[in-house]
């Protein structure tokens, strides 16, 4: 539950504010004065408005619908980190739609077990995707973590860094980094053929 004022149209974070949202889920509802507002329109700061463009930009290039709303409903920087969070949602169901249809493809294979609880240090795990049980995949929307993709390269001798769009980033050795995905799968694809067979 997140109070808001409505000004100009749009909904601002306030404590005190006479505009209640509630979030479940993916259901977003509002009240004021115990009557159910629609069309809920939340005030965005720039760099919100460009992660909100990415999304819709994704879901017209992909054709993976998504509802931003409960992103957009949190206040403050959780509402960014929420829709970072969508915009990572739906570019890894575009990547696992593409691979899926032509390898088996695991999702978030624990690699070995973590040993956070007695050492404190917190160790990558997880890679997005597996393909065939010899190939990490790690889709990122953002820039990516190199400690991570790392750690991943020593479990697994392959393993690929998808970006949705340009970028160029470093990759531990025996792995490679597919930018432009959302455009052109072709290249990730033809390496994964080709790796495969050896």
């Amino acid at each position: 539950m997140f109070r808001y004022s409505l000004r100009n149209g749009e909904l601002y974070p306030d404590e005190n504010g006479d505009v209640t949202v509630f979030v479940e889920n993916w259901n977003v509802t509002g009240f004021r004065g115990g009557e159910r507002l629609a069309g809920l329109n939340f005030h965005l700061e720039p760099e919100e408005m460009r992660i909100l463009e990415r999304i819709r930009e994704l879901t017209r290039l992909t054709g993976i619908e998504v509802d931003p709303l409960p992103a957009l409903a949190y206040p403050g920087r959780a509402k960014g980190l929420m829709l970072s969070k969508t915009l990572g949602w739906l570019f890894e169901e575009f990547v696992y739609n593409v691979i899926s249809k032509e390898f088996k493809v695991e999702r978030q294979v624990k690699r070995l077990e973590s040993l956070h609880n007695f050492t404190g240090e917190r160790f990558h795990n997880r890679p997005d995707f597996v393909v065939n049980g010899k190939v990490a995949l790690e889709a990122k929307v953002s820039s990516p973590n190199y400690r991570q993709l790392l750690e991943y390269s020593k479990s697994y001798r392959f393993g690929a860094l998808i970006m949705p769009f340009s970028g160029g980033f470093a990759v531990p050795p025996g792995w490679r980094s597919f930018t432009n995905f959302v455009i052109d799968q072709s290249p990730l694809l033809k390496w994964l053929r080709e790796i495969l067979l050896v």
